[in-house]
């Protein structure tokens, strides 16, 4: 087992349940190369994956405890127990990437249920309230300020896509022109425009109080403290 996946499991040992977007700030596997890693545990029984608003994983607890009892039994026997774990049951690993053609991935796009009235909750960052996606894009001005040598790559792996469905937390001008030819998506104004060390990027503009949660769970982990 090489040094990168026992830190994956060295990390969900202390962090059960934890988001893709945690497990790559944790030990740098992002994209591709986490899911397949993610999904060769599963299969070797070594790591669980939980569904919800979004997908988390945890060590499989069916290991842990048939561990422990394997030891107990050989302490006061003397004969080994087969420790094998059996996942005939387990639901199949649940690919969220598809690849085309060209062996490029893209996010699997889940339909965004309607809000059935407009929600003006407020939220408090740096001692000023915002609306959810002025909220965001706070945020991420915030992390570039601390963070100047960030460019585009970095910055994906910080925020991934698979933190909003769809139109992802950020993307460059032109990405961002053509995932929403009808409508403004994503804040636009020359001032609201981020910077980075390679290219410009705008912040998307179409959050609520439940899909701006994967993203708020981020930002506590870098330290940002939301309200």
């Amino acid at each position: 087992m090489d040094n990168v996946t026992q830190k994956l499991l060295d990390f969900l040992k202390d962090n059960p349940k934890s988001n893709k977007a945690a497990i790559t700030i944790a030990t740098s596997l992002a994209g591709l190369h986490l899911f397949n890693v993610l999904k060769k545990l599963h299969a070797d029984g070594l790591v669980e994956q939980h569904e919800g608003e979004e997908k988390t994983y945890s060590l499989f607890k069916r290991e842990t405890e048939e561990s422990a009892e394997s030891r107990n039994s050989a302490s006061m026997t003397g004969e080994p127990k087969d420790t094998s774990v059996r996942i005939d049951n387990e639901p199949p690993f649940q690919q969220d990437k598809t690849e085309d053609v060209n062996n490029e991935t893209q996010s699997v796009q889940k339909p965004i249920a309607k809000s059935t009235g407009r929600d003006s909750s407020k939220l408090t960052f740096n001692g000023q309230e915002y609306g959810k996606g002025p909220l965001v894009r706070a945020v991420l001005a915030q992390y570039v300020a601390d963070h100047p040598d960030t460019d585009y790559k970095k910055l994906k792996e910080v925020f991934p896509d698979d933190l909003l469905k769809r139109f992802g937390i950020f993307q460059d001008e032109e990405t961002a022109a053509v995932i929403a030819k009808k409508g403004n998506r994503y804040f636009t104004k020359p001032e609201q425009v981020i910077k980075l060390k390679d290219k410009s990027v705008v912040v998307c503009n179409q959050f609520t109080l439940a899909n701006i949660q994967p993203f708020l769970k981020v930002a506590k982990q870098l330290g940002y403290e939301v309200k």
